[in-house]
């Protein structure tokens, strides 16, 4: 979009500017979208030819007179962080991320109390190191860290700082993650036949390791999510008990139609006479799964005691084995094209297979 020769264009970090020359110096305007910053550069293109005719009659009229600030245009006000927090949460993330990631960014803010009310003009590297350095929880340490990473970000973009405190702020000590677990075949295999053997209770286990959706999306699940002509399962809900008007999935990826595969398909053909908009676990409450796992661990105590999410790994892992490519697995699941998080569930492979593999290697036959 031109407005008088000057063209709003789009910048590397996804926000939209504009620059007009007067008077020796360059003034920017800046907007979220392209609209936004073509309304200021008119704005602004219209005060500089009003202050250029100004100046004209001054100097025909032998006055001097210093010429206007036409940088008022784009004055910004003076935020604290409180009220940065608040302006960029309301701009940049409501309506575009789901209600729990901005429960999150709430969560790891309220840990920047001390910092609430210092001016983003006077706060430094030192003061918010020393922010992170007080949280104990190393994970909160982390989500403080990449969250202070993106508002500042932001307001050095907006031109609300003249430097970044946050640009070179150390990222926390890496916390030592958990081993990505999964069942073996044998494993799945048994507890498989323990979710069949009671469908009322284990039911919606049963569907995240044979599917390998995550906890949200298999609550989400609709009879109009079936399509058992093709054999197909639509995921394109998520459902949080804290937040359930926000059904948006993980990201755009996870919106995806996967194979429904044969166990799953005879489970699910029970609800075909329902209401196909209602969700099928509408009556599973907020702890009911974790309940239900336990107590199948307590009646198992050889079963290793897997989380729901693990479910997904475990189907991640079978897909491994049986040597589906990954592109496929990464489409099944949800995950980007060339995710990370696919390849770290990859590298879980039961320890017997991977000697198969170590003698392999070696030259030896294996059985």
């Amino acid at each position: 979009m031109t407005y008088k020769n000057k063209t709003v264009q789009r910048h590397q970090r996804g926000n939209w500017y504009a620059r007009v020359r007067f008077n020796g110096k360059v003034i920017s305007v800046y907007g979220k979208t392209q609209a936004e910053t073509y309304a200021k550069l008119k704005v602004l293109c219209d005060k500089v030819e009003s202050e250029k005719l100004a100046l004209s009659l001054q100097k025909l009229s032998g006055q001097i007179i210093a010429p206007a600030p036409i940088a008022e245009v784009k004055t910004a006000k003076t935020y604290t962080l409180q009220e940065w927090y608040n302006e960029w949460i309301g701009s940049y993330k409501v309506g575009n991320v789901r209600a729990v990631t901005i429960d999150g960014f709430h969560k790891h803010f309220r840990k920047l109390k001390s910092l609430y009310a210092v001016k983003i003009t006077d706060i430094t590297n030192l003061m918010l190191s020393k922010a992170i350095n007080e949280v104990t929880a190393n994970r909160t340490k982390d989500g403080v860290h990449n969250l202070l990473k993106q508002l500042f970000a932001v307001a050095f973009n907006n031109r609300l700082i003249e430097s970044n405190p946050a640009l070179t702020l150390p990222r926390p000590k890496q916390f030592a993650k958990n081993k990505k677990r999964a069942f073996t075949v044998e494993q799945e295999a048994r507890f498989v036949q323990i979710c069949l053997s009671d469908l009322e209770r284990y039911e919606p286990l049963l569907i995240c390791c044979l599917q390998g959706l995550r906890k949200g999306e298999m609550l989400a699940l609709r009879p109009n999510d079936f399509d058992f002509a093709n054999s197909t399962l639509r995921i394109d809900e998520s459902y949080d008990h804290r937040f359930p008007d926000d059904l948006l999935t993980k990201n755009a990826t996870s919106n995806r139609v996967m194979p429904m595969f044969d166990t799953v398909k005879q489970v699910l053909l029970k609800y075909q006479a329902l209401e196909p908009t209602m969700r099928i676990y509408e009556s599973i409450g907020r702890t009911s799964l974790f309940k239900r796992l336990e107590r199948i661990y307590k009646q198992n105590p050889d079963l290793p005691q897997l989380t729901v999410h693990e479910l997904r790994h475990t189907f991640i892992s079978r897909c491994h084995e049986n040597g589906i490519d990954e592109m496929i697995v990464q489409k099944w699941v949800g995950h980007a094209i060339g995710s990370r998080m696919t390849k770290a569930v990859y590298t879980h492979i039961a320890d017997d297979q991977e000697r198969k593999y170590i003698d392999s290697m070696n030259g030896k036959k294996t059985a």
